[in-house]
């Protein structure tokens, strides 16, 4: 694991968030996952994109740069960039915000072509309109119920019962014959590879009952850590239209 800091327009190697840092504190960082491939990352601009309206929309504030750290050529695996709120009082305004980059080595020969999942018992509230945050216990105790029940992901439904997304990704569904995804209404992640998605078919954005998930043809999820993901979720099964948009994301050298 590598880490930055970037200081005095430029990124400090090895560096470390100090626990004054109100993204220690209190979680108050908004963040972005962008794939790296042979040391070039996928989707760079989507992701900028994303980081900086979720800094404009909840603090009013800009990304204080948009090249990343220095990777060696070879690198393939997860580059996380961080903008924290800085030192100061909880509901102090943001003023001098950290820019914090992680890059974790991730081998895409060890992902299976398919995992399973399950619906999480517990409800959850969707928090700051679906961006990005550093809040992420629930989603984490989520996943990790999941894989005590022995299952790869947690699936995510709100106190409505309408299916929300998975702890980490977005969630495809098809349902009599249609590709359909979470509504955005619902505060569900603008996720880079749930865009690409739908660029290469029709997706329907629906509010769509976790309960009867039994009813689907088939589940995937989308992030950028496993690209395209096809689910197995009791009697659903892996299907035709989450395994060709599996391929199309290997051929499209899409995933890292």
């Amino acid at each position: 694991m590598s880490t930055w800091l970037w200081q005095d327009g430029a990124w400090r190697p090895d560096a470390a968030l100090p626990v004054t840092d109100r993204a220690t504190r209190y979680g108050m960082a908004v963040f972005e996952t962008i794939g790296i491939r042979h040391g070039q990352p996928l989707f760079l601009e989507e992701h900028l994109t994303l980081l900086e309206e979720s800094a404009r929309d909840l603090w009013h504030i800009a990304i204080p740069a948009k090249i990343l750290p220095l990777l060696p050529a070879n690198a393939t695996g997860i580059l996380r960039l961080y903008l924290t709120a800085g030192d100061g009082p909880p509901t102090a305004p943001v003023t001098q915000p950290r820019f914090f980059a992680l890059f974790e080595i991730h081998d895409p020969a060890l992902i299976p072509d398919e995992h399973t999942a399950r619906l999480h018992p517990d409800p959850v509230a969707p928090f700051a309109h679906g961006r990005k945050t550093g809040n992420y216990w629930m989603n984490c105790a989520a996943q990790a119920a999941a894989q005590a029940a022995s299952c790869d992901h947690a699936l995510l439904a709100d106190h409505d019962g309408h299916l929300l997304s998975a702890a980490f990704g977005n969630i495809f569904f098809v349902l009599d014959g249609e590709l359909c995804t979470p509504s955005p209404a619902l505060a569900v992640r603008p996720g880079v590879i749930r865009a690409w998605v739908m660029r290469q078919q029709p997706v329907r954005e629906m509010e769509f009952p976790a309960a009867r998930l039994g009813e689907v043809a088939e589940l995937f999820l989308t992030n950028s850590r496993l690209g395209v993901m096809p689910l197995r979720s009791g009697a659903v099964a892996p299907g035709p239209v989450g395994h060709a948009l599996r391929a199309a994301a290997h051929r499209g050298k899409i995933m890292p």
